[in-house]
């Protein structure tokens, strides 16, 4: 449902008389660019804000009011979406101690959402060019504000949460891989991919889908990376957590470690250093030893998935949403996963017929 900007305007007039500490009579607007949903965001600033007030704020606005929509794994969980996703989770991050935003004010009939800024400083932007002390400490941070979110947030006991009623299970494993033969390959390339080459494809993702389910099941952001992680007050916060599900527990760290560009911006020796940072503090927080063959094996089974996947939801943005900003990420991505592709000689038939259509997977690493 698209709503008329005006009645859009007059219901933010509205609003704001709802929120305590925001200025409803000197406002300004200011539309924020970016995002690949079915939400759009703006900031909404006071100019004339006295100590104590808001200076700003943001304000989501819904595509459509209805809590199902832009949700595609919705289908298999209608009944238990009673609440729009957002909101659901925001609070069961924030009863964890997990750094979300307040949320003021949510107008559902209009698809309204007023939430805490967190300003403009990405975890990208503390990362990117910066020396390696530096670097390095802010990615521990994220790791543990991570750490935090997966061991006390699978600990919080919530029947109402969303995030423990999805979950990484065979269909949405299997159909997240084949976003790189849907988009990658196929939509690319129409009538290229023969029968044999993809049941070749369909085997080895099977088989990455099993492995993955082996895996110890915790919290999972989803998205982690360096651009959902804003900077503010010298601590990691986190944002776009919607879709928030029970997952290989080294889900989010390949996430934050190989999405988009990261790899490039990081190095691998910084990586691999993360990838130990990260299994020592699991470790502490669980209170448990970890299996840290188990844990590895998982991790890179994790980046796979997550590399072939968005590989292909860039690929679908771009095709179907007439978007083609994402497509500078991919030759990061793929280098990244030509490497973990080598890496495992039990995929090498797998690497070998994926090169044959996305020439930048073909060979060794670089």
């Amino acid at each position: 449902m698209r709503r008329p900007a005006a009645a859009v305007k007059t219901a933010i007039a509205e609003d704001l008389k709802q929120i305590a500490r925001a200025d409803a009579r000197s406002y300004q607007v200011i539309p924020i660019a970016g995002g690949a949903s079915n939400r759009g965001y703006c900031r909404i600033i006071f100019p004339a804000a006295d100590a104590g007030r808001l200076k700003s704020l943001i304000l989501m606005v819904l595509a459509d009011p209805d809590p199902h929509q832009g949700i595609e794994e919705a289908a298999s969980y209608a009944a238990q979406i009673q609440e729009l996703p957002f909101v659901n989770v925001q609070k069961h991050l924030a009863a964890a101690g997990v750094a979300v935003p307040e949320l003021y004010h949510y107008n559902v009939p209009q698809g309204l959402l007023y939430m805490e800024d967190f300003g403009d400083v990405l975890l990208r932007h503390k990362v990117q060019d910066r020396p390696e002390p530096e670097r390095r400490k802010w990615m521990e941070d994220a790791i543990d504000e991570l750490v935090k979110l997966q061991v006390a947030g699978t600990r919080l006991p919530n029947d109402k949460f969303l995030g423990f009623m999805m979950r990484f299970d065979h269909e949405l494993l299997f159909w997240e891989l084949n976003h790189f033969t849907d988009y990658a390959i196929r939509d690319r390339f129409p009538h290229a991919l023969t029968q044999a080459d993809e049941a070749v494809i369909d085997r080895h993702f099977e088989a990455i889908t099993l492995r993955l389910l082996e895996s110890r099941y915790l919290l999972q952001h989803r998205d982690w990376h360096m651009d959902n992680l804003m900077i503010r007050d010298g601590r990691i916060n986190v944002i776009d957590f919607q879709d928030a599900l029970l997952g290989p527990f080294t889900y989010d760290l390949a996430c934050l470690l190989y999405d988009r560009d990261t790899s490039t911006v990081l190095g691998d020796n910084l990586i691999e250093y993360l990838v130990k940072y990260y299994g020592d503090c699991f470790e502490a927080a669980d209170g448990k030893p970890l299996d840290r063959a188990r844990f590895r094996e998982s991790f890179d089974l994790c980046v796979l998935h997550r590399m072939f996947k968005v590989v292909g939801r860039f690929h679908y943005i771009n095709s179907v949403k007439k978007r083609p900003e994402y497509l500078v990420f991919l030759p990061p991505m793929q280098t990244a996963l030509k490497r973990y592709l080598t890496a495992h000689p039990e995929l090498a038939e797998l690497h070998e017929v994926v090169g044959r259509y996305v020439k930048e997977l073909k060979g060794g690493p670089r």
